[in-house]
């Protein structure tokens, strides 16, 4: 039972107040299946081998997987199994695409058959204990894929069209997407007339980039005014400018910032010399597509 990572092209931070954004799922997720158990056991082996949230009992993802069964009524015990190929706080919806997996697996695992409607409403508890509040873009996407542009009450309105060949790199900075989205709600109090025109314009450049086409100069101007937010870092910065070194056509942060992932698309050379760039500086990076149904 698998959940999808994302991507978001255009519109972070914006959609958190009602502005859209435009994003796609990605090939890497999360996958889990679910068996009756005598205890709650839930091993992630591709992130965190040793498994501390089975050992402490206020650990996020404790805490998400019982609100998953809280929200599907199930009071008995499972162990879990979780195979991961997105990487973890990176920007990439890790904790939606777990979420979203362990619904479905303890679905099935219970004879529950859930539409996608259901499926969203209870991995969203569970981000709700790693996000606060999220915009429901990453569950979204990690339960129906695809490509298209979100809004907050809305939901995912789709864009019919082939998928989006992204240059991926990593900065490894530690991020926490709550503090940064925590941040931003500080800068909109502090200065409010600024911010709420920075947020505006990131979403009026999702609703410009809805035809896939021209990105690259969108990219370029999001990632001025994410960096404006302050949501940027040194990291994602120099993984920018190596990019642009390397031929990108446009690049920005994607995910909440402060470290994570940062997308490239690629020149008339591809996206190879992006990913030798990033990685002859030490980060991690792939190609991925965006938009994978």
């Amino acid at each position: 039972m698998t959940g999808r990572g994302k991507v978001i092209l255009l519109g972070e931070h914006a959609v958190v107040y009602g502005h859209p954004a435009l994003a796609g799922a990605i090939g890497l997720g999360v996958t889990a299946t679910a068996s009756p158990s005598t205890a709650d056991r839930l091993e992630i082996p591709a992130w965190e081998p040793e498994a501390p949230w089975a050992m402490q009992p206020n650990h996020p993802i404790r805490l998400a997987l019982a609100a998953v069964k809280d929200a599907l009524g199930i009071k008995t015990p499972f162990a879990i199994v979780a195979n991961a190929t997105v990487p973890p706080r990176a920007g990439l919806g890790s904790s939606a695409a777990l979420a979203v997996a362990l619904v479905r697996a303890l679905a099935q695992a219970t004879d529950r058959a859930l539409d996608d409607d259901a499926v969203e409403k209870a991995a969203l508890a569970a981000e709700r204990v790693f996000h606060g509040t999220p915009s429901g873009i990453d569950v979204a996407l990690a339960t129906r894929g695809g490509l298209g542009l979100f809004r907050r009450g809305e939901g995912l309105t789709r864009i019919d069209a082939p998928p989006v060949r992204l240059a991926v790199g990593i900065s490894p900075e530690p991020r926490d997407t709550a503090a940064r989205v925590a941040a931003v709600a500080a800068r909109l109090a502090a200065e409010p007339q600024t911010t709420r025109a920075r947020l505006e314009r990131l979403g009026e450049l999702a609703l410009a980039g809805r035809a896939l086409v021209q990105l690259g100069p969108l990219f370029d101007e999001a990632q001025s005014i994410l960096a404006a937010l302050g949501v940027s870092s040194p990291g994602i910065e120099r993984l920018c400018a190596l990019a642009r070194d390397a031929g990108a056509r446009g690049v920005k942060l994607t995910g909440a910032g402060g470290g994570g992932a940062v997308i490239a698309l690629p020149g008339s050379d591809g996206e190879e010399p992006i990913l030798a760039a990033w990685s002859s500086a030490g980060f991690a990076a792939r190609a991925v597509d965006v938009g994978i149904t």
